[in-house]
C-alpha cells in the first residue's frame, strides 16, 4: 500500500482531494458540515492525500478546525487549533504542525477526518504503527464521527485487517469512487453507496 501510495502523481493526489472533499460538502448521508461544528483532520505529508481543501471548506463554513501537534511534556499528540494565516513548523516524524500550538479539547471533536494506509469494509484501520491516532481517538466523545479518507484501492474486501484491543474502528470512508458506511459488528454486512 505505502508503495503503491508513492506511486501516485501529484496531480492524481490533487484531484483526489478535490473529489473527496467535494463529496464531504455533498453527501447527504455524511451531512459533514451541516452536523459538525467541530471538525478535526490530519496535516497531509507529501504521499498522504492533500487535506488543504477540507481545512479550506472549514474555514469557509465557519466551522473550528484542529489538527494534531505533538507535545513534548506527554510524549504523545494533542490537538491543537488550525487558523488561517498560521505558520507551521516540522514536528515530530517530520509531520508539520501550527508553530504556535492552541490546545482544542479532544471531546470537543464533532467528526475528526482520519488517514490510514490500508481500511476495510468494516471500519478497521492499517495505521503507520506507533497508534498515536487510536490515542487521540480513544479520549473522543461517543457521539463523534470517525470518517476516514482514501484511494478506493486502499479499501481491502477480501478479508478483515488484523486489529489490537487498542485499535479504534472508523464509521464512515470517504474515497475518490464512494462513501462507504462500516459495519459496526463482524456479523454485520456495511453498506455502499455512490453520494
Amino acid at each position: 500500500m505505502r508503495a503503491k501510495r508513492h506511486a501516485i502523481t501529484k496531480e492524481m493526489r490533487k484531484q483526489t482531494a478535490k473529489d473527496i472533499c467535494q463529496t464531504l460538502v455533498e453527501s447527504s448521508k455524511l451531512n459533514l458540515f451541516i452536523s459538525s461544528w467541530n471538525i478535526s483532520t490530519y496535516l497531509s505529508t507529501e504521499y498522504e492525500i492533500p487535506t488543504r481543501y477540507i481545512i479550506q471548506q472549514t474555514w469557509s463554513t465557519a466551522r473550528n478546525i484542529s489538527v494534531p501537534a505533538w507535545d513534548k511534556e506527554s510524549l504523545s499528540y494533542k490537538l491543537c487549533a488550525l487558523m488561517p494565516d498560521m505558520a507551521f513548523v516540522t514536528g515530530q516524524l517530520g509531520v508539520r504542525e501550527p508553530a504556535v500550538q492552541l490546545p482544542f479539547p479532544i471531546w470537543e471533536v464533532d467528526a475528526f477526518i482520519i488517514p490510514g494506509l490500508a481500511f476495510d469494509m468494516y471500519g478497521a484501520r492499517l495505521g503507520y504503527g506507533a497508534g498515536y491516532y487510536d490515542k487521540i481517538l480513544s479520549k473522543a466523545r461517543k457521539a463523534a464521527r470517525l470518517i476516514a479518507i482514501c484511494y478506493d484501492w486502499q479499501v481491502v474486501e477480501d478479508e478483515p485487517i488484523p486489529q489490537e484491543s487498542h485499535d479504534i474502528r472508523v464509521e464512515w470512508i470517504v474515497t475518490d469512487k464512494r462513501v462507504i458506511r462500516c459495519g459496526q459488528h463482524a456479523n454485520r454486512k456495511p453498506s455502499v453507496s455512490q453520494s
